[in-house]
């Protein structure tokens, strides 16, 4: 179809993908010379006059939005056996071609993308229109930087094939739990897709997938997202994606001013929100003591190995950190004021207060009162940093260790025992090879965890986020 003039006006130039719904060209607009993205689908199913004529309505509703990240649709139609769309040209890859070629974009860039994408989102509910299919594919990153969101209101009216619950089956790993349930799409689903967008963009794979589209269905329905173990994604970040994937539309945010405030409210409660480690602060204690139900689960039935939640040895630590400096103020308090009550050498004051016989005194100069010495104060004394962060790393190893059970494969053995190693190496000083040995467990949970051979609690992935601030990269990048 190179070159070809489709529908009398748009000469076909270069093909720039194809799709289960149809082929994407890069043509031009021989009315008006301009460069335009012309997307032929397939022919609608049912009766081809209701089906194109619904098609043309939302299409016509799509033409009406105009918003700096969506994508501009000029024209819609038919032509022979296709139904045609024709839309702007972005000169940008979308966000799943982007993943394949440049990798995991950085923390940072999925805030903004986030943040982008919840105006177009904003604008569009705003207009009417449901997106029913927002998945990296329908995300467009133009070269300045502007995401462009294409593809509204048309998903489900454009021939893609469904279950019998009017589940899209090309996106079932985005798709929200109230339409598995067979319920319609609301502003809220896209909320919950887009959620799914972010989880992928930082992790590399959506937070719901299996062999089969009945798993994946399941999952959104009864399932946790799993945690997002990357040092470098704030707490606000994972907030806000722990709260667009919540199972509840309710509970999602529901506008673009929510979403910038969920990325900017540092004084909010955070999920898996730890500050750099500073002795005792490692152990501080976030909402996992809501989840006693997963912590259950990944303790053992022999008490030595038992594992505790991580709330628990917070609050042991922090009573035994207590019993500690008060033992040593303690000690300080005797001892400042044993000069006072016994053993100590008298003052002059003292020495007056004797009772023995007076005599007719001779006069004397008067004399100033010699002055108390003021005791220095005795130093409180800290909990060493290297210290604790060696008992948090074994702390994570015990934590590793005990999901093995329940685990396909022999990843969490194999970094329980590189984290061993890394704590008897940062208990030696030597934090390179500490790095090292973290690094690697780390990196074998995460191959592990996309293969979905296992899969990590929330205290695990908190863990890995402390120590990781605290020790070098083997490569030498900063951590953030």
């Amino acid at each position: 179809m190179n070159g070809e003039v489709f529908a009398g006006r748009y000469r076909l130039l270069t093909l720039l993908g194809r799709g289960g719904a149809g082929e994407v060209w890069q043509a031009e607009d021989t009315v008006l010379a301009r460069q335009v993205a012309v997307k032929l689908l397939r022919r609608l199913e049912g009766d081809p006059m209701d089906e194109v004529a619904r098609f043309r309505a939302e299409a016509q509703a799509a033409a009406r939005l105009m918003h700096p990240n969506v994508v501009a649709t000029y024209d819609v139609g038919t032509e022979g056996e296709h139904v045609f769309l024709v839309m702007e040209l972005v000169s940008g890859p979308d966000l799943a071609k982007l993943m394949r070629t440049a990798g995991l974009p950085s923390a940072q860039l999925v805030a903004d993308i986030a943040t982008q994408g919840a105006r177009a989102l904003d604008a569009a509910h705003g207009a009417g229109i449901v997106h029913r299919d927002v998945k990296p594919g329908n995300l467009l990153l133009a070269p300045d930087g502007t995401l462009k969101i294409t593809d509204f209101g048309i998903a489900k009216s454009a021939g893609t094939e469904t279950t019998g619950l009017g589940v899209l089956l090309g996106t079932a790993s985005y798709v929200s739990p109230e339409q598995v349930r067979g319920e319609p799409a609301t502003p809220a689903s896209d909320w919950y897709s887009f959620g799914c967008v972010l989880h992928e963009l930082l992790t590399g794979t959506p937070p719901f997938t299996g062999p089969t589209v009945d798993v994946v269905m399941r999952q959104h329905l009864d399932a946790p997202p799993p945690p997002i173990m990357r040092t470098d994604v704030p707490p606000e970040l994972g907030d806000l994606i722990t709260h667009l994937l919540a199972k509840d539309p309710a509970d999602r945010p529901s506008s673009s001013g929510e979403v910038v405030e969920l990325l900017t409210a540092s004084s909010r409660t955070q999920v898996l929100a730890f500050t750099p480690p500073a002795a005792a602060e490692v152990l501080g204690v976030g909402k996992w003591e809501e989840e006693p139900e997963e912590v259950a689960e990944t303790g053992t039935h022999r008490a030595p190995g038992r594992t505790f939640p991580l709330a628990k040895v917070g609050v042991a630590a922090a009573v035994v950190v207590a019993g500690v400096v008060g033992a040593l103020l303690l000690r300080a308090g005797v001892t400042n004021d044993a000069p006072a009550q016994a053993g100590g050498t008298p003052s002059a004051p003292v020495v007056e207060a004797t009772s023995a016989p007076k005599t007719t005194p001779k006069p004397t100069p008067t004399k100033t009162p010699s002055k108390k010495p003021t005791p220095k104060p005795t130093p409180k004394e800290t909990p060493n940093p290297q210290a604790v962060l060696v008992s948090t790393m074994r702390t994570l190893a015990a934590q590793v260790r005990a999901t093995e059970q329940g685990s396909k494969s022999r990843a969490p053995r194999e970094a329980a025992r590189d984290l061993d190693q890394a704590a008897q190496a940062l208990d030696h000083g030597d934090t390179e090879s500490a790095a090292k040995h973290f690094y690697e467990a780390r990196q074998r949970l995460v191959e592990a965890q996309q293969r979905h051979r296992w899969q990590a609690t929330a205290q695990i992935a908190a863990l890995f986020a402390t120590v990781g601030r605290a020790l070098p990269r083997p490569d030498g990048s900063a951590n953030e």
